[in-house]
């Protein structure tokens, strides 16, 4: 009898036991595809929590570590996004690099702005997609040292373009390399305008020294003993008095090209009629024009539409462009004065059968110190001024001065001024 009542014991214990690990064993496999699916990178695969179950603590906490770890996914990969999305947006050239050298990121400016290789380009290493070798050189050097480089990059094809380049490295608490940033601006501008104003320095420096030179030299000579010599004294100081006046009149217009650039002018706009503008104009230049034997032809209609302008200052852009026209002909040249509507402009030419421009040097007539004939501008006065004046004048007015020219023809300036301006 008991030894079948041990044996059936032993039997039903057995199979209590089986079934326990049966469940615990279903249990345990469950536990493991979700931390499979987890390490998988899938998250949404949960367990089913039972009370009664002893593993039930066990399953409520892998359920919420995978909750946990798919919100933080989640939300990184929302500020991935929005920081993709900023880079992507950025005027500027962006590159991220990998510790590994393998570009993570690279904005669609860069692109823009430099050559690539490929424009698969993500994961690869930099200098497979970089064509540039300054820029893989700095980037090397920045990677190589841990430190932050700051480099200017000149590309010369297609166009001549800029560029300062900041690379930053990331280092973590320990001092590793973790990625790079690379951050390029565009700085063409910049160096157009340093290099503008390096030349306005030497230009200005060299147009004083002459005028200062011949005074200086004169008076010296004139302390020497010519002051004796009346006639000699007399020749030189009227020398001096011309180098004065052009010292003046090249102070004179720095000053007015200065405050023209930095907007500082007033402009007093008024509806005028240009007829009379030009009239007072040709009056002033009278008596240089009749001395060199010029034959000036107006063909300016007086039933002109009026247009809003500064009468001052439009009465300075025709004097100069005037003024020009009757120093660069010979004597006995024609000038020409029309006046017309085109489109919505008034326009007024000013046209000569002069000395001309050669075409390779139309497009620089408007620079500041520029003359067609340096030492005939010299010597009648002009301090290649004159011509930058009129187009900021003329620009201020919100219009726009055209030039033609045939070298040892003429010259044709014209200014389109609109019918229609709005005074802010």
């Amino acid at each position: 009898m008991f030894p079948y009542f041990l044996s059936s014991f032993f039997f039903v214990a057995f199979v209590l036991l089986s079934i326990k690990y049966l469940h615990y064993s279903n249990r345990f496999k469950e536990i493991r595809r979700v931390i499979n699916a987890m390490a998988a990178g899938d998250f949404s695969s949960r367990m089913v929590l039972s009370h009664s179950d002893k593993l039930g603590d066990i399953a409520r906490q892998v359920n919420e570590l995978s909750l946990g770890i798919q919100k933080r996914l989640l939300e990184m990969t929302h500020e991935k996004e929005k920081l993709e999305a900023i880079l992507s947006s950025m005027a500027e050239g962006v590159l991220v690099i990998s510790m590994e050298s393998r570009l993570l990121h690279l904005s669609p400016s860069f692109l823009e702005m430099f050559e690539v290789r490929s424009h698969d380009w993500f994961n690869k290493y930099y200098w497979e997609i970089i064509a540039n070798q300054a820029i893989n050189e700095s980037i090397h050097e920045a990677m190589s040292h841990k430190r932050v480089l700051r480099k200017d990059i000149a590309i010369v094809h297609p166009k001549e373009t800029f560029f300062n380049m900041l690379v930053s490295p990331v280092i973590n608490s320990t001092n590793e390399l973790i990625s790079l940033v690379v951050v390029f601006h565009d700085i063409t501008e910049f160096k157009k305008y340093e290099r503008l104003r390096t030349e306005f320095v030497a230009n200005v420096s060299h147009e004083l020294k002459t005028p200062l030179t011949s005074i200086k030299g004169f008076v010296e000579t004139l302390r020497s003993g010519a002051m004796d010599d009346k006639a000699h004294a007399i020749r030189f100081l009227d020398i001096m008095a011309k180098q004065t006046q052009r010292l003046e009149n090249l102070v004179n217009d720095l000053l007015i090209l200065s405050s023209l650039e930095s907007k500082d002018v007033k402009m007093n706009f008024v509806k005028a009629d240009i007829v009379s503008v030009i009239h007072s104009v040709i009056l002033m230049k009278k008596k240089q024009i009749e001395e060199l034997h010029h034959s000036l032809t107006l063909d300016v209609p007086s039933n002109l539409p009026l247009v809003t302008i500064d009468a001052q200052r439009m009465e300075q852009v025709f004097l100069n462009l005037l003024d020009n026209a009757v120093k660069f002909t010979a004597v006995g040249g024609k000038i020409q004065i029309r006046g017309m509507v085109e489109g919505k402009y008034l326009r007024i030419d000013v046209g000569d059968n002069g000395l001309g421009i050669s075409s390779e040097h139309l497009s620089r007539v408007f620079e500041r110190f520029w003359r067609a004939d340096k030492a005939r501008s010299q010597e009648t006065g002009g301090t290649g001024l004159g011509l930058s004046i009129v187009k900021h004048i003329v620009e201020a007015h919100n219009g726009k001065v055209r030039v033609e020219s045939v070298l040892g023809r003429g010259t044709r300036f014209s200014v389109f001024l609109p019918l229609e301006y709005d005074i802010i």
